[in-house]
């Protein structure tokens, strides 16, 4: 499980910018902290996308957002789940096992995570294949025996192990910070605007 938190303790300065409409203080900040911790989710997926071989989409799915309140001044972004199969990466070629005709199937399969890493052979003994499952999921599998059963599937990291990487965080947290400061801004201009 990996958090990002965005939380605003002091909230005099705001108040001093809004002047006669300091009450308001709770609600601009809110609205701030919201839009920061969106901003999170979604550069969460992109950065994380950008360095391996995953969709935003997959990532978002697993990043669970808890809003901030007037009341509670903070918003987390938090991302869970287990290893995901491999063959949610790049697997080259993703065709299942064939065993005759003129397109039998490769000797070795390319897998990789890391897009920096490229692909690499899963080689290995038993060496892995491609298969589709009777539910109709395709995955990498790989033998537990010299039988030809039992298999079992290959993973690779989760999301959160993913999103921890350093300069994934990093960018995340300095793109909250700017958004947050962006969105004060916003949120006070606009209420000054209606007076």
């Amino acid at each position: 499980m990996i958090v990002s938190e965005i939380k605003v303790s002091g909230i005099e300065d705001v108040e001093k910018r809004l002047g006669n409409m300091k009450k308001n203080a709770p609600t601009v900040v809110s609205r701030a902290i919201n839009r920061a911790i969106q901003n999170v989710k979604k550069n969460m997926g992109k950065e994380t996308s950008e360095r391996y071989f995953i969709t935003s989409g997959e990532v978002k799915k697993t990043v669970n957002v808890t809003k901030a309140t007037k009341s509670r001044l903070q918003a987390a972004a938090i991302s869970q789940g287990a290893g995901i199969a491999l063959s949610k990466f790049k697997v080259n070629p993703k065709t299942p096992v064939r065993y005759r005709g003129a397109s039998r199937s490769p000797k070795v399969y390319r897998a990789g995570v890391k897009k920096a890493g490229g692909v690499k052979p899963l080689d290995g003994n038993p060496k892995s294949f491609v298969a589709v499952m009777k539910s109709g999921h395709v995955g990498v599998f790989s033998r537990t025996s010299a039988k030809s059963l039992p298999i079992k599937q290959l993973y690779g990291p989760s999301v959160p192990q993913m999103v921890k990487n350093e300069d994934i965080m990093d960018k995340i947290n300095r793109d909250a910070n700017e958004t947050l400061q962006k969105r004060i801004d916003a949120e006070i201009n606009n209420l000054l605007r209606r007076g």
